[in-house]
């Protein structure tokens, strides 16, 4: 979440900032920095280095430092922001500590910190500077560390302590650029919710209060709309609003959005099957990327995902190791580095106090013996009646703890027992519909095909070369109907076998058919984890859909699409064939085999047929 609370904020204060710097070259050159550094941070670059040149007094050097930091940070230099706006912050800790000056750094390095460094110790320490910050002298800078507190709060997804922050941070401040931010973070806050609609209404609401298209905000909130409407599913708002931000950020040097700009082209074009745009850019986000974390995350996750799609699973592997090493240990150096300048600052603050406490220990020697004297004895008292209660509370909480194992353990074993009766009664009806279909089957097809053998055996015409052939051959297609029913009534073989080989047992047998089979199976090993009648099912679905393909379809190409998302899993199956009437055929076993499977598993089930094809869509919660 890039968002920027630190120029607002030097924007009303700015006259402080500057009130005591004559109306010389250096603040001429600031007046134009603040009107450029915006727009196009790499012309205002050579001019804030130019002011730090010019800087003598103590509230020059902060203002160019405050510049170059936020420069540096827009052009994704990451290393070269902190160092900036750690000089800004100790410079005006050392002599405007209190003041409108220290609170305006202390709010750029947090701002800039909310990206890279430990967001508790962001919190800790904005949560002192607010509890002694006196609100009616300084109501702006209050609020803007409302709206970090908003930021830090949204990285955690506290969706609703962020939402309050951003509506105390609301109560006074008024103006364009505050409700830019305001409808920001109100469509970040739904974003995380995952209540798109609305998100998408706070961005465009946001977009309607800039008058100049050459800002950070404005390429920032068009990166923003696009990855909402890919969420939505508009794949053209999408590839419309990223490619214009992706278009701004070019030209007028935003380049540390570009990251996370391109890898959401990544994900457009995934939706897309554009496998050229895949790699891409995701090699662009790759590049791009200046020391986000987040995002750096995101991209070798999306990595690992595209070579696994393509069944290249050293690289998914490796890609899988790079993302496990940053979540781990990326933001170690900077908690340990922290953790030391608290704990310097703690202790000289411990010192000083303990300094005072040994001068009134001093002065109060006879008196303080007296008291150590009378608090020993009241102390020795009290601990023994706390080791009396504390050993009745150990025997009271033993017998807590035995009754309570003993209700886990009879309420678990009422579980189990529950479970092992829902899954007998799934096998049992996955059995009698097994046996109807079968039925049907010997009737129609094995029954039939036998009837018309006898006739043919019965017939002296037919006992000639060419006909025994013919005999012959319609005898073996009936042993292999009658062995594929043996295998496929298998289900603890079946069950024994992981997801995926099934899936391509499958593919293999619509290929030997001469059918051209496309597969796209996304899942990972988490599904081989599921309930063993679920994946029957799923088994079943997709064997029955295959099976109509090729005796129905008379197709030539079939596409099976499998896609496991946190929640569903999503089962797709194409074909090119004749198609069929969708109510004229639903009286037939095969449809209705699918559907009470689908809704024995509470999915959703959607059939698509024409004389180009047909389209079954399945969507089944995990």
């Amino acid at each position: 979440m890039r968002y920027n609370i630190a120029f607002i904020v030097f924007f009303l204060c700015q006259n402080v900032l500057g009130q005591d710097t004559n109306a010389n070259e250096f603040q001429v050159i600031a007046e134009r920095e603040a009107e450029i550094f915006l727009k196009s941070p790499l012309e205002a670059k050579k001019q804030a280095l130019f002011l730090n040149e010019l800087a003598v007094t103590n509230k020059e050097k902060i203002i160019a430092y405050h510049y170059l930091g936020n420069i540096y940070e827009i052009t994704g230099k990451v290393d070269s922001a902190r160092y900036y706006f750690q000089k800004q912050l100790n410079l005006s800790k050392e002599f405007f500590y209190g003041n409108e000056i220290y609170y305006q750094s202390f709010i750029d390095y947090v701002n800039w910190g909310k990206n890279y460094l430990d967001s508790n110790v962001l919190i800790d320490n904005l949560t002192k500077v607010l509890l002694q910050i006196n609100t009616t002298e300084f109501p702006k800078q209050k609020k803007a560390m409302y709206l970090l507190m908003c930021d830090l709060l949204l990285k955690q997804n506290e969706l609703e302590k962020a939402n309050d922050y951003i509506e105390k941070a609301f109560t006074i401040i008024e103006g364009d650029i505050i409700n830019e931010q305001y409808y920001l973070r109100k469509g970040e806050i739904a974003v995380n919710g995952r209540n798109y609609l609305i998100a998408k209404e706070n961005f465009i609401l946001g977009l309607e209060f800039f008058n100049d298209k050459e800002v950070y905000n404005y390429a920032l909130f068009l990166n923003k709309l696009g990855y909402v409407y890919l969420l939505l599913g508009d794949i053209n708002n999408s590839n419309q609003y990223l490619y214009e931000s992706l278009y701004y950020q070019n030209k007028n040097g935003f380049l540390n959005l570009s990251s996370n700009t391109y890898l959401n082209l990544y994900y457009l074009s995934k939706v897309q099957q554009n496998d050229r745009l895949e790699r891409f850019n995701l090699d662009k986000a790759l590049e791009t990327n200046k020391g986000d974390v987040q995002t750096l995350k995101n991209i070798y996750l999306a990595y690992k995902e595209y070579y696994s799609g393509k069944g290249d699973l050293v690289s998914s592997n490796e890609n899988l190791l790079k993302f496990n090493k940053i979540n781990d240990s990326i933001s170690n150096a900077e908690k340990v580095n922290l953790g030391i300048v608290l704990e310097s600052k703690f202790r000289l603050r411990e010192n000083k106090k303990e300094l005072e406490l040994k001068e009134k220990i001093i002065q109060k020697e006879l008196k303080f013996r007296t008291f150590l004297i009378i608090g020993f004895i009241v102390l020795t008292v009290l601990l023994i009646g706390l080791i009396g209660l504390y050993f009745l509370k150990l025997k009271a909480q033993k017998k807590l703890r035995n009754n309570q194992k003993l209700l886990h353990e009879e309420q678990l074993k009422f579980m189990l027992e529950n479970q092992r009766t829902e899954i007998i009664k799934e096998k049992v009806k996955a059995k009698l519909e097994e046996r109807s279909k079968l039925s049907l089957e010997l009737h129609d097809g094995i029954a039939n095909d036998i009837g018309a053998l006898k006739v043919s055996l019965t017939n002296d015409n037919m006992f000639n070369a060419t006909n025994i052939n013919l005999i012959v051959d319609k005898i073996d297609k009936l042993y292999n109907e009658v062995r594929d029913w043996s295998h496929d009534l298998n289900s603890d073989k079946i069950l024994d076998i992981e997801f995926s080989q099934l899936i391509n047992s499958l593919c293999i047998i619509t290929e030997k058919n001469g059918i051209k089979t496309t597969k796209n199976i996304l899942i990972t090993e988490k599904i081989n984890t599921l309930d063993d009648s679920f994946l029957l099912n799923i088994y079943r679905i997709l064997q029955e859909t295959i099976n109509n393909v090729l005796k129905h379809a008379n197709a030539t190409e079939i596409q099976l699409d499998i896609i496991q998302l946190d929640t569903e899993l999503l089962l797709i199956i194409k074909d090119n064939g004749v198609g069929f009437s969708v109510n004229a055929i639903k009286t037939g076993i095969g449809l209705k085999n699918i559907e009470k499977r689908v809704d024995s598993l509470n999915g959703k089930l959607n059939i698509i047929s024409s004389g180009n094809g047909t389209t079954i869509d399945i969507k089944l919660p995990l």
